[in-house]
């Protein structure tokens, strides 16, 4: 299935949300809209779709950081239609935000559920066959978890850039979750292991 991969405007984001984000994601996983739509006022924020004429296939949306000259970012979401899953249009999709619009940038990190804290044996599946899909897409496990609103992750990161070590991935993480996130909260929903 062809697709080019877009920038998403506001009205389409807003959308997204409430049309897809709401069933892709569990309640505790997302943030309110107002804080997307502020961060993305602000350039703190970036939407891209997988697109096939008016149709979004897939879309990632990041959290985005300039830094003393160096471009970071966090995937916040990244989903593909449910219909379509399981027909390599994930993995396409990835590949092309790499060498796209991820492509110049110092270093982008990446959030998936540890399957070791899964809380059934259904879950954990999910949880590796999710870890495997990124891997075998090029991205590096950095060794960092966090512990974010209660649901812990396990960090990678692209290769795009360069791949930090711990410390680095651990400060740059944490530099960008402060990015969009008040000190007060932060400090009490962001753990880094």
């Amino acid at each position: 299935m062809p697709f080019c991969v877009r920038a998403l405007a506001l009205p389409q984001i807003r959308a997204l949300y409430a049309e897809r984000l709401s069933v892709d994601f569990p309640p505790d996983e997302l943030k309110p809209l107002s804080a997307i739509e502020q961060a993305f006022a602000r350039s703190a924020y970036a939407c891209y779709g997988a697109v096939d004429g008016d149709r979004i296939l897939a879309y990632a949306f990041f959290v985005k950081l300039n830094e003393h000259g160096r471009r970071l970012a966090l995937f916040d979401y990244f989903a593909v239609d449910r219909m379509l899953r399981g027909q390599g249009v994930g993995g396409r999709f990835l590949q092309a935000l790499i060498a796209g619009p991820l492509r110049d940038l110092s270093c982008v990190l990446l959030e998936v559920d540890e399957p070791a804290c899964a809380a059934s044996p259904e879950d954990q599946e999910t949880c590796l066959r999710r870890l495997r899909f990124y891997l075998r897409n090029g991205l590096t496990d950095t060794s960092v978890t966090a512990t974010v609103y209660g649901v812990t992750y396990r960090i990678l990161a692209l290769p795009v850039g360069t791949v930090p070590d711990p410390a680095e991935t651990r400060r740059v993480y944490a530099a960008l979750y402060r990015s969009v996130m008040p000190a007060r909260i932060f400090s009490s929903k962001v753990i880094i292991h």
